[in-house]
This record gives structure tokens, sequence and C-alpha cells, in this order.
């Protein structure tokens, strides 16, 4: 029969066997969640030069169809106001950040529905 000593001496080990695991999976968590912040705003980035010299190449497109650089460039300029007016008004419908949030939530914590 095991005696008090050795019994408490497995139950420590095993308690710090636990906390290693859960360190462990914790750190695991912790490094693929930033993971994929620093991915989603190298997106971020990405998308936004794209978006940058897409509207410069736009802005001078459409100077050239109406004759005049800078009526170009007020056109694209008005095109964004006009995507800031969207989003302004559907910014606190339920619907639009339900939706933003999930998409966020599925991108960064993806791997948490695949286990």
């Amino acid at each position: 029969m095991m005696n008090v000593s050795e019994i408490l001496a497995t139950v420590k080990k095993l308690i710090e066997l636990r906390i290693k695991i859960a360190f462990k999976r914790l750190s695991d968590d912790i490094s693929t969640i930033v993971t994929r912040i620093v991915v989603l705003i190298l997106m971020v980035l990405a998308g936004m030069f794209v978006l940058l010299f897409g509207s410069i190449s736009l802005a001078f497109y459409l100077g050239e169809l109406l004759d005049s650089v800078y009526l170009g460039f007020l056109s694209v300029g008005g095109i964004y106001l006009l995507l800031l007016l969207i989003l302004y008004l559907v910014r606190n419908t339920l619907s639009f950040q339900t939706s933003l949030k999930g998409n966020l939530t599925r991108f960064i914590f993806l791997s948490k529905t695949k286990r």
C-alpha cells in the first residue's frame, strides 16, 4: 500500500504537468492569434496600397475622359465621399456590426473552430 507522502508527490507532479500543458496551449493560442493579427495588418496595408494606386490611376483615366485632370481627381473624391456617407449611415445597424464582428472573429480565431 502506498503511503501518504508518495500519493502527495504523485498528485503534485500531476498538477505541475497539468500547469505546463495549460501554459503550452495558452502560448500556442496566443502565438496563433498574434500571427493572424499581423497577417491581417499586412493584408490591410497591401489593400491600402492597391486602393491608393488604383484610385490615382482611375483619377487620371477619368481626367483623360473628361479632358480635365482635376475633374478626374474630384470624381474619385466624390466616389469616396459617397462611400463614406453610406458607411456612416449603416455604422449602427445590427446586421453590419454582427457581420463585421463575425468575419473578424472567424479570421483571427480560425484555429479554434478546427479543433
